[in-house]
């Protein structure tokens, strides 16, 4: 079934709200935007509920509270359309300074590509998000090093 453009501009608005609210940090507006019955998924990792939703926000660094990142913010570079949701190509940029995942701060700024699947119920709120986030480019420049494509020689061209 296709899904016409009010419904499309609904979905927008209310994606729109959501990164905001994660753009300025806001915990509060953050959680506001999850339906009571919710789930949000990163990189296969499911957080259920409220409380564990809230507690990987802060990880992150999307709150007012010191994370792993900071500076976060959220960029969309595309967005589809599914008969249930709205899926966008992101990029993730911040700057790390602390812990992630086994890795010591490293102070550096970086940039992540990756894709969301945002479904939202009638009521306006998140019932569902999913982000499948690469983070192989991070742990490179997290290391100090990028993956071989993006390193550059002296004449300008990727190495191989």
């Amino acid at each position: 079934m296709a899904i016409d453009s009010a419904e499309r501009e609904r979905r927008r608005a209310l994606l729109k709200a959501h990164l905001a609210a994660e753009n300025d940090h806001d915990a509060e507006r953050i959680m506001q935007t999850f339906s009571a019955d919710t789930e949000m998924t990163y990189n296969g990792q499911s957080f259920s509920d409220h409380e564990s939703i809230r507690w990987a926000h802060g990880y992150f660094g999307w709150t007012a509270a010191a994370g792993a990142f900071s500076d976060l913010r959220v960029v969309v570079d595309r967005e589809h359309f599914t008969d249930d949701e709205i899926v966008v190509e992101q990029r993730l940029f911040g700057k790390h300074v602390g812990e992630f995942l086994g890795f010591p701060a490293t102070g550096r700024t970086f940039e992540l590509r990756a894709v969301g699947f945002y479904h939202f119920d009638r009521d306006g709120k998140l019932r569902s998000e999913r982000v499948v986030m690469n983070l192989g480019p991070l742990a490179g420049e997290l290391e100090g090093r990028r993956p071989d494509s993006q390193r550059a020689t002296a004449s300008g061209r990727a190495s191989r």
